[in-house]
């Protein structure tokens, strides 16, 4: 120790210091400078970013390579009609053979008087298609296609609100209608008669849609 002391000079203990303090200048300097260096995809490791460290919203539209979503990459359903904008599937672009459904029939429809007059304004029934053979019944034929069903609705502008209508397809009860008839239509008007509760077939005008 004696021999160090001998050899501590203002001068070594200056220079020794100067030497310290150029390492460490060095030193955070380097560390500053690394510090704002850009990190290059070289300098990534194979499969170090993974999608916990990608932040939410960063992969923007733009952020995507033109091709780089391939089919493959698409999870089933996740292309809903939603997502598609209109006028997107072209007929082009249709699978080969694809038949679109076949458009819905359009509805026959009459507005037929009391006396079995088919009004003005009737779509698909004309008046040789109506038959009037009874009081309170009102016979369609000659259809096509045949009538499957239909709705039948008092003209109330015209009948009591004790009325109702009934429509059914064939001939009617006890074939009051005509052979070929294809449906029919029964009035009838709700009420007491000697004293007896009941429904007695009745004129009336009435709305008619055949399906």
């Amino acid at each position: 120790m004696q021999r160090i002391r001998q050899r501590l000079t203002y001068a070594n203990v200056m220079s020794t210091i100067a030497v310290f303090l150029l390492l460490g200048g060095g030193a955070a300097f380097a560390a500053k400078k690394m510090s704002t260096h850009k990190i290059g995809s070289g300098q990534l490791r194979g499969a170090s970013v993974t999608k916990a460290k990608i932040k939410r919203g960063a992969v923007t539209a733009s952020k995507i390579r033109k091709g780089a979503v391939r089919a493959n990459k698409i999870a089933q359903g996740a292309v809903t009609s939603g997502k598609l904008a209109n006028g997107a599937v072209t007929q082009e672009k249709l699978v080969p053979g694809f038949v679109a459904p076949a458009a819905e029939k359009p509805s026959r429809a009459a507005n037929v008087s009391a006396e079995g007059t088919v009004l003005a304004g009737s779509v698909g029934i004309a008046q040789a298609n109506v038959s009037h053979p009874k009081v309170g019944f009102y016979c369609f034929s000659g259809l096509n296609p045949v009538p499957a069903g239909g709705v039948a609705t008092i003209d109330y502008s015209e009948s009591g609100a004790s009325v109702v209508s009934q429509f059914d397809t064939g001939q009617g009860p006890q074939n009051i209608c005509p052979a070929g008839t294809q449906a029919f239509v029964n009035a009838r008007e709700i009420g007491f008669k000697e004293n007896k509760f009941g429904a007695e077939p009745v004129d009336a005008g009435f709305f008619v849609v055949l399906y």
